[in-house]
C-alpha cells in the first residue's frame, strides 16, 4: 500500500515539475508587427514555441532564473528582448550567440552575481544594455563592452557596486547616455570614466560624496550633461583639483535629491569654477541645511561661475528658512543669468536688491509659490528685472488681477505673463499692463466674464478652465485663444478677432457650428472643438460631412466630435453619424404630405360631386339619426291620416286641389303638409320623421320636380326609404306626370324599385276621370 502511494505521488511531482519547466508558448501574445508580449507571466523558463521571425520579446515580471544555450537560438531576427525583473542567476556562455540583431537588451532586476564579456561578444548590432540592480560587485577584470561598437545608452551598477575602475568602460568611445549606480562605492580607480571620449548625458547615483573631486575631474571634457542623484553633500569639503591642459564641456550640471549645507555649497561653487563652460545648474528636490552664510570675498573669486545663464530649482527644501539670509552675497554671480525657475520652493518674496542685480534676467519661473501683491510689489521694484520678457507666477496666493497688472509696469519689456491658477473670480472693467504684453495666461483662476481689463495689444490669450459663458471682447492683434473647459454655447463672433489664426474651444457646451462661421475666421489655420455638447442637426452634419478638408483646421477630428442630442443618437462620432431624410428636410416632407392631402381632397370632392358623395353622406347622417327614434308610434299617437311628400314646384297643385278635394271632404282628412305643420326651430329631418311616423299613411307626390328637388334627394326620401323598409303599406305613390325610369337617379334605388313592383294613382289630365282619382286616393287613405 505504501508502495503504491508512493509511487503515486512520485508521478504526479514528476508531471508538476514537467509542467512547469515547459511553459505554455500559446500565452504570449504578439501583434501583426512581431512584438511578443509575455509579461507577468509566471514562466520559470523562456517559452519555445514561438515564431522564429520574432521582432520583439518582452518576458519581464516573470520567475525565469536560467537562460540556457538553446532557448534563444531560433531567433535571429529578434532586436529587443527584456527579461528585467525576474530571477535570472545564470546565463550560460553562448545563450545570446545567435542574436546578432538584437538592439535593445535589458537584464535589470535579477540575481547575477557576476557578469560575463562572453555574453555581449556576438552582439555587435546591440544599443541599449541595461544590467543595473543585480548583486555583482564588480563588473569584472576584463571589459564588458569593448565589442559592444554600436552602444549608445549602458546601465550599470547597484547597491551591491563597491568598486570602479578602468577595465570596466574600456573600449567605449561614444554614448548618449550612461547610468551608473555606485550608492555604495568603496574604490574609485582614477581615469576609470576617462575612456570614454564623449558622454552627452552621464546620471551618476553617488550616495557618499568621498570619490566625487576625483571623478569630476575625469568627466570635465568627456562629459556635456553631469546628474547626481540622491548625493549627501552635507560633509563635501572642496579641497582642489589637479587637472592639467583640460578643455571642459560640461555644459549643464544637475542635483537630485542631493544634501547640502553653507560650507559644502561654498565647496561646490569651487569646484563649478573647473567647468568653464557650464551654463546650466539645476537642483530638483534638493535639502539645504543652512541659512546662506556665503563670504563674498570666496564668491567673488569664482569668475567663471558668472556664465551660468540658467538656474532651475525645484522643491528646495530650507528646514531654518526663517533664519536664511538676503543672498546678498552671491549677487555678483547673478549678472549674467537669463533664465531662473524656482519652483515649488515656498517662495513669498525676492528682494528688490536682488532683482535690480538680475540685469540680464529674461525668463523668470516662480511657480507654486507663495507670492502675494504685496510683496511681488517689492520684487518688481523700480529697476528690477529690467530686461524681464516672460514671467511665470502660475499657482502662487494673487486675488487681484487690476493690482497684479499695475505693480508689473515697472517691467518694460514683459511680453508674456503666466497667471494661471491663482483665484481672481473677478476682473476690473480696466486695467494697465505692460506696453509690450503680447501673451497672458489667465487659466483656472475661477473668472466668470471677461473685460476691458484683457490688453489689446495681446497677440496668445488662454483663458481655458474659467467660468466663461460669453467671449465679447475686441483683440485685434490676437493670433491663438485657448478657451477650452468654459460654458460657451457657440463659436466667438469673428468680428471681434479678425487675425486669429489658431482656437482651441474644446470641452464647452458649444451645440452647433456651420462653413458660414468658420469661413468668417479668415486667418484660421487651427481649430480644436472636440468634447462638446454638440447637436446633430441636419446642417451641421452636412457641413461636417461634406468638407473633406475639415480635418485640416480640426485637430481633433473626427474621434474628439460626438453628438449629444438627439438622445438616440447619443455616443455616435459625427463623422458617422446619419439623419433620414424626413428629419432633414421636414418643410420638404410636410408641403408634399400637405400637397398630396390638397390633391387628395380635390380629388375626393370631385368623386363626391360626380357620384353623389354628398348625398350619400347627408342620407347616412339621417339614418343615423332616425335610428335613434322609435321604430313606430302606437296607433294612439297618430294624428295625421297622411303625410304628403311633394316637390315645392308642385305645392299649387297640392294645395289647390288635393288638400280642398281631401280636407272638405265630408268626413274630412286630415293632412300633414311641411309647410303648415312642421315645428319651426326643430331639425327637419326629425321634424320629417315624426310627421311620418304620426301619419296613418304616406303619400308621395310624383313628379319630375320631385326627382330633381333638393328637398326631396337629399333629406325627405331617405326617411321615405326608411318607412318603405318598416310597411310597405303604409305608401301610396301618386303620377303627378309621366315619368322616365332614367330621369330617376340610380341612387334612388328603392324608389325604382318600388314603382316596378307597385301599383300607383296617375292623375289624369281628363277632367271626366279625376272624380274617380279622388275616389281611389280616399279609399286607399282609408284603408
Amino acid at each position: 500500500m505504501l508502495c503504491a502511494l508512493w509511487t503515486v505521488w512520485t508521478m504526479g511531482a514528476m508531471i508538476r515539475l514537467s509542467q512547469e519547466g515547459s511553459p505554455d508558448w500559446t500565452s504570449v501574445s504578439c501583434d501583426h508587427a512581431l512584438v511578443c508580449d509575455g509579461r507577468s507571466r509566471s514562466f520559470t523558463s523562456i517559452p519555445s514555441g514561438l515564431m522564429a521571425t520574432i521582432q520583439s520579446l518582452d518576458l519581464s515580471n516573470n520567475k525565469i532564473t536560467y537562460v540556457g544555450r538553446g532557448d534563444l537560438q531560433r531567433y535571429a531576427r529578434l532586436q529587443a528582448l527584456m527579461l528585467q525583473s525576474n530571477a535570472i542567476s545564470t546565463i550560460e556562455k553562448d545563450a545570446f550567440s545567435s542574436l546578432r540583431s538584437l538592439e535593445l537588451l535589458d537584464l535589470s532586476d535579477n540575481q547575477l552575481s557576476n557578469l560575463s564579456s562572453s555574453w555581449f561578444q556576438p552582439l555587435s548590432s546591440l544599443k541599449f544594455l541595461n544590467l543595473m540592480r543585480n548583486p555583482y560587485r564588480t563588473l569584472g577584470d576584463v571589459s564588458l563592452f569593448s565589442h559592444l561598437t554600436s552602444l549608445r545608452t549602458l546601465k550599470v551598477g547597484s547597491i551591491h557596486t563597491v568598486l570602479i575602475q578602468r577595465v570596466d568602460f574600456a573600449g567605449l568611445t561614444f554614448l548618449e547616455e550612461l547610468e551608473v549606480i555606485a550608492s555604495s562605492l568603496q574604490s574609485y580607480e582614477p581615469g576609470s570614466f576617462k575612456s570614454i571620449q564623449s558622454i552627452s548625458h552621464l546620471i551618476l547615483h553617488l550616495k557618499q560624496p568621498i570619490f566625487l573631486t576625483e571623478i569630476f575631474g575625469d568627466l570635465l571634457s568627456s562629459v556635456r550633461y553631469l546628474e547626481l542623484r540622491a548625493t549627501d553633500l552635507n560633509r563635501f569639503q572642496f579641497l582642489g583639483l589637479s587637472v592639467t591642459k583640460t578643455n571642459p564641456v560640461i555644459r549643464k550640471l544637475a542635483f537630485r535629491n542631493a544634501f547640502f549645507t553653507d560650507v559644502s555649497f561654498k565647496g561646490i561653487l569651487r569646484l563649478l569654477q573647473y567647468a568653464s563652460r557650464l551654463v546650466e545648474l539645476e537642483f530638483d528636490g534638493c535639502t539645504l541645511n543652512g541659512v546662506g552664510d556665503f563670504e563674498v570675498s570666496d564668491v567673488g573669486e569664482m569668475k567663471y561661475i558668472q556664465n551660468i545663464e540658467t538656474v532651475t530649482i525645484r522643491r528646495l527644501l530650507i528646514p531654518k528658512f526663517y533664519l536664511f539670509y538676503d543672498l546678498s552675497v552671491v549677487y555678483s554671480l547673478a549678472g549674467n543669468v537669463k533664465r531662473v525657475t524656482v519652483e515649488n520652493s515656498k517662495v513669498f518674496l525676492v528682494p528688490c536688491s536682488f532683482s535690480q542685480h538680475l540685469k540680464s534676467l529674461e525668463y523668470l519661473d516662480l511657480s507654486e509659490n507663495l507670492m502675494v501683491e504685496e510683496y511681488l510689489k517689492n520684487s518688481a521694484c523700480e529697476g528690477g528685472w529690467p530686461s524681464l520678457q516672460t514671467l511665470i507666477l502660475r499657482q502662487n496666493h494673487l486675488t487681484s488681477i487690476e493690482e497684479t497688472a499695475n505693480i508689473l509696469l515697472t517691467l518694460k519689456n514683459l511680453t508674456h505673463l503666466d497667471l494661471s491658477r491663482n483665484n481672481f473670480h473677478s476682473m476690473a472693467e480696466t486695467c494697465q499692463w505692460p506696453a509690450k504684453m503680447k501673451s497672458l495666461n489667465l487659466s483656472s483662476t475661477r473668472i466668470h466674464r471677461l473685460t476691458r481689463c484683457i490688453p489689446p495689444t495681446l497677440q496668445v490669450l488662454d483663458v481655458s478652465n474659467n467660468n466663461l459663458n460669453s467671449f465679447s471682447l475686441f483683440l485685434p492683434q490676437l493670433t491663438e485663444l485657448y478657451i477650452s473647459q468654459n460654458k460657451l454655447t457657440a463659436l466667438p463672433d469673428a468680428s471681434f478677432l479678425p487675425e486669429l489664426r489658431v482656437m482651441k474651444i474644446s470641452r464647452n457646451t458649444v451645440t452647433t457650428f456651420s462653413k458660414e462661421q468658420l469661413d468668417a475666421f479668415h486667418q484660421l489655420k487651427v481649430l480644436e472643438a472636440g468634447g462638446n455638447t454638440f447637436i446633430c442637426s441636419c446642417e451641421l452634419l452636412s457641413f461636417t460631412q461634406e468638407q473633406p478638408m475639415l480635418a485640416e483646421v480640426l485637430l481633433d477630428w473626427p474621434d474628439e466630435y460626438h453628438c449629444d442630442s438627439p438622445f438616440h443618437l447619443r455616443g455616435q462620432r459625427l463623422q458617422d453619424t446619419r439623419r433620414s431624410i424626413s428629419e432633414c428636410h421636414k418643410t420638404a416632407v410636410v408641403s408634399g404630405v400637405c400637397c398630396a392631402l390638397l390633391l387628395f381632397i380635390l380629388l375626393t370632392g370631385g368623386l363626391c360631386h360626380r357620384f353623389h358623395g354628398l348625398w350619400y353622406m347627408k342620407m347616412t347622417w339621417a339614418w343615423l339619426q332616425a335610428k335613434r327614434k322609435p321604430r313606430k308610434a302606437p296607433a294612439r299617437d297618430l294624428c295625421y291620416d297622411a303625410f304628403v311628400s311633394y316637390s315645392e314646384r308642385d305645392a299649387g297643385w297640392v294645395e289647390n286641389l288635393m288638400v280642398q278635394e281631401l280636407e272638405h271632404f265630408n268626413p274630412p282628412f286630415k293632412l300633414c303638409l311641411h309647410k303648415r305643420d312642421f315645428i319651426p326651430g326643430k331639425w327637419i329631418m326629425d321634424n320629417i320623421v315624426d310627421s311620418i311616423e304620426k301619419s296613418h299613411k304616406t303619400v308621395f307626390v310624383l313628379s319630375e320636380n320631385f326627382v330633381r328637388s333638393e328637398w326631396c334627394n337629399y333629406e325627405l326620401d331617405f326617411s321615405h326609404f326608411r318607412l318603405f323598409d318598416e310597411n310597405h303599406d303604409a305608401i301610396i305613390l301618386v303620377l303627378l306626370e309621366p315619368i322616365e325610369k332614367k330621369a330617376i337617379p340610380q341612387r334612388f334605388c328603392k324608389l325604382r324599385r318600388i314603382m316596378n313592383t307597385r301599383t300607383y294613382l296617375e292623375w289624369p289630365r281628363d277632367e271626366a276621370l279625376q272624380e274617380g282619382f279622388w275616389a281611389s286616393l280616399r279609399t286607399a287613405i282609408k284603408s
